[in-house]
């Protein structure tokens, strides 16, 4: 690290105005690698700034400034960091507070656990290189937000964010978080969808069925039988009987969300055909084909590929992670 860059590094944490002129110092300094850290004092509300700068040799210089009357980054924050970190993922803390957003309300399909550490790794790339959006895209985002969870009026927003314990503040922070998660879904997907659909689109195909689950033993799930036109009573009559389970009727299925010989028996019927019972990662069911659809690379389709490539971004990430958890009775790292 020479000697102009830390000097101008020292300049932007001093100067008052660091967030505002991070952009700027990237710019001057592209073969730097710049995080700027940001702590708020609980007791009186004051903000304090750290600045993390990685080089091509891999190495990480932490620098602080303080003014004589304000806190010393080191002596900030009175206490253990089990007691309000949750996680650290490369040096990204999540508080308690974050976590239940997370898990509320940024990620839908995955773990709990999972879902925390995707969302460190994340940030991380969000912090040293944000995503910047105009007010009329943030406004875009919030309303998107709103239509999602049917908060269609102002009362309604204002009972949700009661409810989830959430300022007006914290929620245009939320939107935003969610906004910046999607753009970088786009960033890091661009120019990768095509490929990938041509290579793994079939798994995409659609089949519209019928489905009985089915809750019995396997002598009875073998006996389970139903011509094509007596399915629905013979649905029926398993439901009655506790054969069939509780659950969707008609459903939408993915080639790729099941394993190659369900895929097999499912999509290579003949609409009006009854396949099964077939094992699936939730148990037996019966399904009356109606409809094969094969994936096209519309606007559905794309937004799922996208959010596989960007999960496989993101576990590529995540196999070089240094992972940090503060909970529970020891602090544990892997």
């Amino acid at each position: 690290m020479d000697g102009r860059t830390l000097a101008d590094a020292v300049g932007l944490l001093s100067g008052g105005t660091a967030e505002r002129d991070l952009d700027a110092f990237r710019v001057g300094h592209p073969g730097v690698r710049a995080r700027l850290i940001r702590q708020r004092e609980e007791y009186d509300g004051s903000l304090h700034h750290a600045l993390l700068l990685k080089d091509g040799s891999g190495a990480t210089v932490s620098l602080s400034w303080c003014p004589e009357t304000a806190l010393p980054w080191p002596l900030r924050g009175v206490h253990r960091a089990a007691e309000h970190l949750l996680l650290r993922v490369n040096g990204v803390d999540t508080p308690v507070a974050r976590a239940i957003a997370c898990l509320d309300f940024i990620w839908d399909e995955s773990r709990a656990a999972d879902r925390l550490v995707r969302d460190g790794l994340v940030r991380e790339v969000l912090e040293e290189s944000p995503e910047r959006f105009t007010d009329a895209e943030l406004q875009d985002a919030m309303n998107a937000f709103r239509r999602a969870r049917g908060l269609m009026t102002g009362e309604a927003t204002r009972a949700w964010m009661d409810r989830n314990g959430l300022s007006h503040r914290e929620l245009e922070e939320l939107v935003a978080t969610e906004a910046s998660v999607a753009r970088l879904r786009e960033r890091v997907s661009a120019g990768l969808v095509e490929q990938w659909f041509a290579e793994h689109g079939h798994e995409l195909d659609v089949a519209r069925v019928v489905q009985v689950a089915l809750d019995a033993g396997e002598g009875t799930r073998s006996g389970f039988a139903a011509k094509p036109e007596d399915f629905l009573v013979a649905a029926e009559r398993a439901f009655a009987d506790g054969t069939a389970t509780s659950g969707p009727i008609f459903v939408t299925l993915r080639r790729g969300e099941l394993d190659t010989e369900a895929a097999g028996q499912v999509f290579g019927a003949d609409p009006g055909t009854v396949v099964g019972p077939v094992e699936t990662k939730d148990g037996a069911a019966l399904f009356k084909v109606l409809a094969i659809v094969p994936a096209v690379l519309d606007g559905t389709v794309r937004d799922q590929i996208e959010r596989r490539i960007f999960a496989e971004w993101i576990e590529r990430r995540r196999s070089t992670a240094k992972i940090e958890w503060f909970w529970g009775t020891t602090d544990r790292t892997n």
